[in-house]
């Protein structure tokens, strides 16, 4: 099955925009580390990342079901270009303090919400229900490439060359996925869903709307669940990730980005392997398999100091991450109506970006209270509680397969 012209285009803004992403995933921790060895101000970075996120993620969620999808994609690459473009001027007049990075990464929360939300809501409209799984497999194989295998070390290498060298080409990076988004042909306006009526009302009450079938839809309301949980498990580690390949691997600038881009081999194998797995064991056993995989991952590296070991390690939990966001992502755009796109997504980010901010928080108090592996150990423990909430749904994720799925649910539907 041909996946057309117009996939093509969301491909690569997807892809230029995530390899922006691996590079400044690299880059601004290190150029951060290099102005404190402060864990917690390193931490804070995380937090000035997701609070801003928080504030506005369902009003985000309002836009995107309201104005033409195409033009908030192409605005939000080009308006991070333009932010990156005076980060350099920055970077290189040796004029950016911490209180500069904050703000990029307040403003780039914001912004990426925007373009994520967006992307997610349009890949339904130029892809038909069949051919999401194999879409969102690509895409996701593809930012694994990028965002974890080429940009990290090269953004690393590109540090060591000049510390303003990461900027410049990530403000490239984001031009090149607005023009692709640009050259978008179809109308990408908000759809009507099951109702054929538009979003209207204030916003409050399209919130309303929006996390009214969230919470009354069991799977949809399951994943959300899991997404909180496993988002507050990723970030205890990641939020000071530079520190402990620094402190506790040895690892230098370029080792860092090194290690990164090794575990994005799993991410590979995961989009290769994501569907095929669904096809044998179905959605929710492929998910519940997913989630153990990461505990147990992040379980093996509060155990050693080896760096192979640990890098084997982050690749398995690499590769449980994509599995279980393509499979989300495939039921989520299966299940959700297209004109509750925007905000039932809104609702899931909202749960996400909460635990993202517990995990930045917990992550910079518990490496300063008990050392800088002993995270790893209490993030597994998130990721065996998500686990164990999607086995406790499975009935409604078979049921949904038995019924035929790809097929939207009815709305309204109120919450229990």
């Amino acid at each position: 099955m041909k996946l057309g012209p117009e996939y093509r285009r969301i491909w690569i803004g997807s892809a230029s925009s995530n390899l922006a992403d691996g590079v400044t995933f690299v880059a601004l921790p290190l150029l951060a580390a290099a102005i404190t060895r402060d864990p917690l101000a390193i931490a804070a970075l995380s937090v000035a990342y997701t609070a801003p996120r928080l504030l506005t993620v369902l009003g985000i969620g309002v836009l995107v079901d309201r104005v033409d999808r195409r033009r908030l994609l192409y605005l939000a690459n080009f308006s991070r270009a333009a932010v990156f473009a005076a980060l350099t001027a920055l970077v290189a007049a040796d004029a950016a303090p911490m209180a500069a990075l904050y703000a990029v990464y307040a403003f780039m929360g914001i912004v990426e919400t925007i373009s994520d939300s967006t992307a997610v809501a349009v890949l339904p409209q130029a892809v038909a229900p069949a051919g999401l799984d194999r879409a969102n497999s690509q895409i996701a194989g593809t930012q694994s490439l990028v965002d974890e295998f080429i940009g990290p070390p090269l953004g690393g290498f590109l540090f060591g060359l000049a510390v303003f060298a990461p900027s410049l080409l990530t403000v490239g990076a984001f031009l090149l996925a607005g023009a692709a988004y640009w050259r978008l042909r179809q109308d990408y306006s908000a759809a009507p869903g099951s109702t054929g009526v538009r979003p209207t009302g204030g916003i409050r009450r399209q919130i309303r709307e929006g996390a009214a079938w969230a919470v009354g839809h069991p799977i949809v309301r399951t994943l959300i669940i899991i997404g909180a949980l496993a988002s507050t498990g990723y970030m205890i580690p990641f939020s000071y990730l530079v520190l402990y390949a620094r402190d506790v691997l040895g690892l230098d600038a370029a080792g860092y980005g090194l290690l990164l881009s090794f575990s994005a081999v799993g991410g590979l194998l995961g989009s290769f392997t994501a569907s095929r797995i669904r096809r044998a064991i179905g959605y929710g056993w492929t998910i519940t398999a997913a989630l153990l995989a990461g505990a147990a991952a992040f379980a093996v590296i509060a155990c050693t100091t080896n760096v192979w070991v640990v890098a084997g390690a982050l690749a398995v939990y690499i590769g449980h991450s994509v599995v279980w966001n393509i499979m989300a992502a495939s039921l989520r755009q299966q299940l959700t109506p297209a004109d509750l796109m925007g905000r039932v997504g809104a609702v899931g980010r909202l749960a996400g970006l909460l635990g993202l901010t517990l995990g930045a928080v917990l992550g910079g108090v518990l490496a300063t209270a008990f050392g800088l592996r002993a995270p790893f150990g209490f993030a597994a423990v998130f990721f065996t509680a998500a686990a164990l909430l999607a086995l406790s749904a499975m009935g409604h994720f078979r049921a949904w397969e038995h019924a035929g799925a790809a097929e939207p649910a009815s709305r309204p539907v109120t919450p229990p």
